[in-house]
């Protein structure tokens, strides 16, 4: 195998990669909806915050996130509104569940 080779799979697994980040990143925008209920966008790079530990965004693991929290050595996988809060323009914002559509159901709403 040449080093052009080597450099071509390489190119093809990151772009396969990011693929993937946009589409599981797409779903949990959708699925959450974080932007229109809290302001919140989350991306790659995007800071966030879980039981008072700080750190960022570094990949997706299906509905899931991976964060990389300050001074860890590993990214570790966390739900995305399980005690999360997300950098804002306004600061920190804590991020909800979905509502439980089904309750209003039962509930004749």
């Amino acid at each position: 195998m040449s080093y052009d080779d080597d450099l071509e799979d390489r190119m093809a697994a990151e772009h396969q990669n990011r693929r993937r980040q946009a589409n599981e990143l797409e779903y949990i925008r959708r699925y959450y909806g974080l932007e229109q209920r809290h302001g919140i966008r989350v991306t790659i790079g995007g800071r966030v915050c879980s039981h008072g530990q700080e750190g960022s965004i570094v990949d997706t693991a299906g509905h899931r996130l991976m964060i990389q929290f300050d001074g860890a050595s590993q990214p570790v996988c966390r739900q995305v509104t399980a005690n999360m809060e997300y950098a804002t323009a306004d600061g920190w914002t804590a991020a909800t569940p979905v509502p439980d559509r089904s309750a209003n159901v039962l509930q004749g709403a």
